[in-house]
C-alpha cells in the first residue's frame, strides 16, 4: 500500500491506532478509517485508488450505530470529502 498525491497524506500512528477499536487492523476497512481520521479527511475516489474498492459499509454501519461523527469538508469538488471524529 503506497500514499502518493492522489491517495492524500498518510494517516498517522494515532489515526491507526483509533481505527483499530473500529476495524481489524489487517483489513481496508481498517485504512479506510484512520483515513477518514485525518483532518483532511477522505474522499472515495482516494479509498478506491489506493485500495480498489470503497469499503463504503464500515463506515455506514459505524455512522449508523452512532459511533462516530461526520463532517462533511467543503472542497468545491465533484467528490464528497468526509471526515470521522469518535465520539
Amino acid at each position: 500500500m503506497r500514499f502518493t498525491k492522489a491517495t492524500g497524506p498518510k494517516p498517522s500512528h494515532k489515526h491507526f491506532m483509533e481505527a483499530s477499536q473500529f476495524a481489524r487492523p489487517d483489513s481496508g476497512d481498517y485504512v479506510t478509517i484512520a483515513m477518514a481520521f485525518r483532518p483532511c479527511g477522505v474522499t472515495q475516489a482516494e479509498v478506491i485508488t489506493l485500495l480498489g474498492h470503497p469499503h463504503r459499509n464500515k463506515i455506514k454501519k459505524l455512522l449508523a450505530e452512532r459511533r462516530v461523527k461526520q463532517y462533511v469538508i467543503p472542497e468545491g469538488s465533484k467528490s464528497t470529502r468526509i471526515r470521522l471524529v469518535p465520539r
